[in-house]
């Protein structure tokens, strides 16, 4: 082989060990318990809650088993490899009454519906929302705690933060 092939052999190497050393930035996580209960879902567990770049993640775990995994992005919701948009996400598993991003907020403890119905508080935000026979919220997101319950649609997601 001639010097010049094995220099670039070489170096190409190197470039690939140094490359598998390299550290990747972690992901952000907070560690949480989370209650969903839907007429289509039902959970009470630990979990985890992903920020990665451009989506989020929830997982859930049941006797230390993934018991759900979700995966939003800007354009759809993920559960394990079964995708689907977000309107059609809100009209499986929420109502199709809500704007696309709900849940995304929720889980991120931002406001929802546009900020409509804002009440702001030393440590957070309130949000009461009604529209006559397709939803009746109240939404609080108080230092370490998101609770969001819809009483028409039987819908009630709680988010504590580990270490609250």
């Amino acid at each position: 082989m001639g010097k010049k092939r094995w220099a670039l052999l070489s170096a190409m190497a190197l470039v690939l060990a140094l490359a598998g050393c390299m550290k990747e930035e972690p992901t952000p996580q907070e560690g949480i318990f989370v209650v969903w209960k839907s007429p289509v879902m039902k959970y009470a567990d630990q979990g985890f809650l992903y920020h990665e770049k451009e989506k989020l993640r929830l997982e859930i775990y049941a006797s230390g088993q993934p018991a759900l995994k979700l995966t939003v992005t800007p354009t759809q919701v993920c559960s394990g490899a079964l995708c689907m948009s977000k309107r059609e996400f809100n009209l499986r598993y929420l109502s199709p009454h809500y704007p696309e991003d709900t849940l995304e907020r929720i889980l991120e403890g931002r406001e929802i519906f546009g900020g409509e119905g804002l009440k702001r508080q030393r440590e957070g935000f309130t949000q009461r929302l009604k529209k006559t026979g397709l939803y009746d919220i109240q939404y609080s997101v108080l230092k370490d705690s998101i609770v969001f319950r819809d009483t028409i649609n039987q819908i009630l997601i709680k988010i504590q933060r580990e270490g609250a």
